[in-house]
């Protein structure tokens, strides 16, 4: 096991060292960690079925970033890996005391969960993976995670999006269903659908 830390360690710093520390590039990481932060997908989710209610896939993606923050809040916690040392970590904003672990990696699951609700093979779908990879490798670049936590952040939200569909949707239906009796009135949870 001290091997397997030792070379996740010694892998993440060198990605972290090789990447370019100029500014161009770190305002293309802080771009890349903002569009994968829970906080403005959470408001952009609640707004959106706020204006289009009956949309059966904004629910799936709600009950989805539900799950998945409270599942990687869960395993944080259990796990308690600490950040990279070799990084700042205080330039993060809005950040959880939770969130000063580092396994799994919060971004790289959120990121690989909006990939797999979208996933139907078409351009955009391409285009939301392409970003969902590169979000994931930019953790490492900014030093917030080493390779290994990236990883199981990829793995916990397909592992995430398999329960949350299986068994007929049954998760799916009841987290729709607790989230959303505040925004329709939705009272019985046979009326929820699952994500389309």
């Amino acid at each position: 096991m001290d091997y397997l830390n030792e070379l996740d360690i010694k892998l993440s710093y060198s990605v972290y060292k090789n990447y370019p520390k100029c500014d161009r590039y770190q305002h293309l990481l802080s771009t890349l960690e903002w569009s994968c932060h829970g906080i403005p997908w959470f408001v952009g989710v609640i707004i959106a079925i706020y204006l289009w209610p009956s949309s059966n896939l904004l629910a799936g993606l709600l009950a989805g970033l539900f799950l998945d923050v409270l599942t990687v809040a869960i395993v944080k916690a259990a796990v308690g890996r600490r950040r990279p040392v070799y990084a700042n970590q205080d330039d993060q904003l809005i950040v959880a005391s939770v969130d000063k672990h580092s396994m799994p990696s919060g971004h790289a699951s959120r990121a690989v969960y909006i990939a797999l609700l979208f996933n139907n093979g078409s351009f955009w779908s391409q285009l939301i993976w392409s970003w969902a990879i590169t979000v994931g490798l930019s953790r490492i670049a900014m030093g917030r995670h080493h390779v290994f936590d990236v990883l199981a952040g990829f793995f916990l939200a397909m592992t995430i999006y398999s329960l949350q569909f299986s068994f007929d949707g049954f998760l799916n239906k009841l987290v729709v269903w607790a989230l959303l009796n505040q925004f329709r009135a939705t009272k019985d949870l046979s009326d929820v659908k699952l994500a389309e």
